[in-house]
């Protein structure tokens, strides 16, 4: 696991991106139908992800992603800050910049058994597994494509409150190139096999100006995205 996550950095070493901004567009499947939103993001690379909710409202509210902490935001005020490591922005994006070392460290502290180490098939291509034995569908695991040396399936098991089973998502991502770099296009989330929520990456654009102040809690309302 360790020799895959150095050659998955080796692999973009010096043109990954270090930052991205990026309009997300959103669909949640419920039994009411389909839900749209639309967010505005900014990524610095790594450990930085703010996310500013657009549509169908503007009004301040948002996520910000900083430390392995989530800070949520109402009408501009903060609402909650809570510890909560991000295994989906570890391993589409800063993985590709971390040392090897710091990134095992991070996969464990966040449930990947990467003593679980095997070759299999996805979608037709070949692929690394990181997790979880075959047939597993439920432990916390990675897959990445072996020519490419993206992830192309992660599979998160997270406790459930109030005395729950746990609950394993599924995420699936589909990729675009910018810039001769690849970046998430899309990702689809999936749990009891039916899909509930597909995000769609528009208008990437990679390695422009972010200020340090945009992913600093206090100023949150300094840094409301444009328009």
């Amino acid at each position: 696991a360790r020799e895959l996550v150095e050659r998955m950095r080796d692999a973009y070493d010096g043109r990954f991106y270090r930052s991205m901004t990026f309009r997300q567009e959103n669909v949640a499947y419920t039994s009411a139908g389909e839900q749209r939103s639309a967010w505005f993001e900014r990524q610095v690379v790594p450990g930085l992800l703010r996310i500013d909710f657009v549509e169908p409202v503007a009004d301040g509210s948002g996520i910000l992603f900083r430390a392995d902490s989530a800070y949520t935001f109402q009408n501009g005020r903060l609402a909650q800050a809570v510890p909560q490591p991000h295994l989906l922005l570890l391993l589409a994006a800063d993985a590709y910049a971390l040392p090897a070392d710091r990134t095992m460290a991070r996969l464990a502290e966040m449930g990947v058994d990467t003593s679980l180490f095997r070759a299999d098939r996805w979608q037709g291509r070949d692929a690394w597994v990181v997790g979880a034995a075959p047939g597993d569908t439920t432990s916390t695991q990675f897959w990445v494509d072996g020519e490419r040396l993206l992830v192309a399936r992660l599979f998160h098991r997270q406790e459930a409150p109030g005395g729950r089973p746990p609950r394993t998502t599924e995420y699936r991502f589909e990729y675009q190139e910018v810039g001769g770099v690849p970046v998430p296009r899309e990702i689809l989330f999936i749990r009891d096999g039916r899909p509930f929520f597909r995000e769609t990456y528009v208008d990437p654009r990679l390695d422009v100006p972010i200020a340090d102040s945009v992913f600093v809690p206090e100023r949150w309302s300094e840094s409301l995205p444009p328009g």
